[in-house]
């Protein structure tokens, strides 16, 4: 327990957050999730409550804290060009006035990648020299843990009991999107499209640090936490000529997405398989929807949970009415918001579960993956 001094005297608020285990089978749960405090909807920030009274030893905010790219229209919605904006996003995240810096942030650790919208704008990539502003303001203002090239991006890993994170960037090294667009624009994958490593920088490069790391780990778990989906059948879409050419933005959305780097997608792909990886899970945000696949589309278990304070996309459900099935067990089709919660258990079984949990409270999807 803490709580902060101010002027010499003790704040009457006491906050709490338990330390880490030590190596080894130790069952726990965490909570995560993406998109909050945007401007395109109607704040309803209930959800906070419900994860501040659940048992979650931290959470993982994927992206998408704040939405300044929409706000500052004196500098063209280019927040990142200015670094006392950049300031005063991060003060934005730690208002009191809003629920989660009260609720969550005050009662467990909070681990936090930038996405799109709190890195630059919309779909953004790392081709924009004010992304070292957006790197730095991170450096500054964030508590996180070891970056592995901090001059170059935010990516980094920790590990809780017998479980790995890998905390993936996936703006700041990015290839333009509209780079797999040809001059009709139609989709047409480019070689050497990155996600993760389109540009030669100092130090190591983070594909080949998240190889080094996938293939080092000796956890029983591995977790990667990507701010976008991963997904590859979401590509499928892309051969559709009347979704894309009568939807424009899904288009946009679908290339925004591992989706839209292919090659790299693939490589990483058969770098897991062909290294024996097991228990391979993926985390992901951006999509303003929530789902789970246990791998028969998304190759790897994926989940994604994305309607912290933003208006449900309904991903799965909209696919499904067009004929395609992106996530097998199903997702959140409500008019709520709601988190993921993970729990990793070892008993007799040694599984992790997967839960949907909405803003009421109620466990909307679950699935079990045990242990390989």
């Amino acid at each position: 327990y803490y709580r902060a001094i101010i002027n010499g005297s003790a704040s009457s608020v006491i906050n709490s957050f338990k330390t880490f285990p030590e190596s080894g089978n130790y069952s726990f749960s965490f909570g995560f999730g993406s998109c909050q405090q945007s401007h395109y909807n109607k704040s309803k920030p209930e959800i906070f409550k419900i994860i501040s009274q659940d048992s979650l030893r931290f959470f993982i905010q994927i992206g998408d804290w704040g939405y300044p790219d929409t706000t500052e229209k004196k500098y063209g919605y280019r927040f990142f060009t200015k670094k006392d904006l950049i300031a005063g996003s991060y003060e934005t995240k730690y208002t009191r006035s809003y629920p989660f810096a009260d609720l969550v942030l005050s009662k467990m650790p909070v681990a936090y990648l930038y996405d799109d919208h709190d890195f630059g704008y919309n779909n953004s990539d790392g081709s924009d020299p004010s992304k070292q502003n957006s790197i730095e303001g991170y450096n500054l203002y964030f508590p996180h843990y070891e970056l592995a090239n901090p001059e170059n991006g935010i990516w980094q890993k920790f590990k809780f009991g017998d479980v790995e994170f890998f905390l993936i960037d996936t703006r700041t090294q990015r290839n333009p999107n509209k780079d797999v667009l040809n001059e009709q624009g139609n989709y047409f994958p480019k070689k050497n499209h990155s996600i993760l490593a389109g540009y030669p920088i100092s130090g190591e490069d983070q594909k080949t640090w998240l190889k080094k790391s996938l293939k080092e780990s000796n956890a029983k778990w591995k977790v990667i936490v990507s701010p976008v989906m991963f997904n590859p059948a979401y590509r499928e879409i892309l051969k559709d000529t009347l979704i894309v050419n009568t939807f424009e933005r899904i288009k946009l959305d679908i290339i925004d997405k591992w989706s839209g780097f292919e090659e790299e997608q693939n490589e990483i792909i058969d770098f897991v398989k062909s290294n024996g990886i097991k228990n391979l899970i993926i985390l992901s945000g951006d999509s303003h929807s929530a789902y789970i696949d246990d791998g028969e589309n998304s190759v790897f278990p994926e989940f994604g949970s994305s309607v912290l304070d933003v208006n449900n996309t309904k991903v799965t459900q909209r696919s499904k009415l067009a004929g395609y099935t992106l996530f097998n067990q199903g997702g959140y089709d409500g008019d709520g918001r709601c988190y993921g919660k993970v729990s990793f258990v070892y008993g007799e079984e040694d599984y992790c579960l997967m839960e949907i949990i909405e803003d009421t409270g109620k466990v909307i999807l679950s699935y079990k993956l045990n242990l390989k």
